[in-house]
């Protein structure tokens, strides 16, 4: 489901007018981002790494989380348990193409 598609939800469902769309789209973000998903869309099985490796970005200015570019799903993330290993700091990193720099936004 998209975030429109909740917010318009959430509008019918108690009724209220067009008026209050932007507190509903804001309302559907902040439950959105707190809600944990267990499962991938991808199959992963037994033996499988359980983590992605990723690109040290900053720190959260929300909490005090670690902001991380996810090589895998090509996002970016926050992460309170992340490791860092500092002896790949020099290494080229390998994101591919499809990344644009004005997709990122830094604060």
């Amino acid at each position: 489901r998209t975030l429109q598609e909740s917010a318009r939800v959430m509008l019918h469902a108690k009724k209220l007018p067009y008026f209050f769309w932007a507190e509903a789209m804001n309302t559907t973000c902040y439950i959105h981002n707190r809600v944990t998903l267990r499962a991938d869309r991808e199959q992963r099985r037994k033996m499988d790494p359980e983590s992605d490796e990723g690109i040290f970005m900053g720190y959260s200015t929300n909490s005090r989380a670690y902001r991380v570019f996810n090589s895998r799903t090509k996002t970016m993330m926050e992460s309170i348990n992340v490791v860092i290993d500092d002896s790949a700091a020099n290494k080229e990193t390998d994101v591919e193409g499809d990344v644009v720099a004005s997709d990122l936004q830094l604060d």
